[in-house]
């Protein structure tokens, strides 16, 4: 990694504050998604997760995986970034990609989860209080990752789907998977109401 990256290890402490200056958001597009990213937009969103491609979610075909991304306007802002009164706002910040969320500290590997690297890019690195990385999000964000390419991996050389169709596949599976347990849960939910 380039001097730009801090290394934090865990037990270590760093300062770090959001500034909203929104520079996270408009330096790319860079965000990489997994199925459980689009799912979660789309469900918030209360669409169908193909509405958001081309608008806000593209793929990116890397030889025989297609990677789905973030979407960047113009310079590379995100689509999902407004801005209010000059202030920047993300609109599904409640469900924004796990990636997002963890900025700036970026993954090392999932194989390392000891470590993280922290962007100096962002402004807020060296500001309020110190802090740790936030290791449970991150192994969300590898348990995520890990799910997301060994399905991409069986559906492209075990069942033989090309990139783009793998790729919708499994958004497909993920999104009904996340369908379900929503309903399940509002069942149980009511259920216990019903108990009351």
């Amino acid at each position: 990694m380039s001097s730009r990256y801090l290394v934090v290890r865990r037990g270590e402490k760093i300062r770090v504050q959001c500034q909203r200056s929104g520079r996270c958001c408009t330096s790319g597009p860079n965000v990489g998604l997994t199925a459980f990213d689009v799912c979660r937009i789309a469900k918030y969103l209360g669409v169908d997760w193909r509405e958001l491609r081309g608008k806000y979610i593209i793929a990116i075909v890397a030889d025989v995986f297609a990677v789905p991304a973030l979407r960047g306007v113009g310079t590379g802002r995100c689509a999902f970034l407004k801005y209010e009164d000059r202030v920047p706002v993300c609109t599904i910040y409640p469900v924004r990609p796990l990636r997002c969320r963890l900025y700036p500290f970026l993954p090392a590997s999932p194989s390392v989860r000891d470590k993280v690297y922290v962007d100096t890019y962002c402004p807020g690195v060296g500001k309020g209080e110190e802090i740790e990385p936030p290791w449970k999000l991150l192994d969300i964000y590898y348990d995520e990752q890990r799910r997301h390419y060994e399905r991409l991996f069986e559906l492209v050389f075990k069942e033989g789907y090309e990139p783009l169709e793998a790729l919708e596949k499994l958004i497909d599976e993920v999104c009904e998977q996340y369908s379900t347990s929503i309903e399940e849960t509002n069942a149980s939910n009511q259920g216990d109401k019903d108990k009351q």
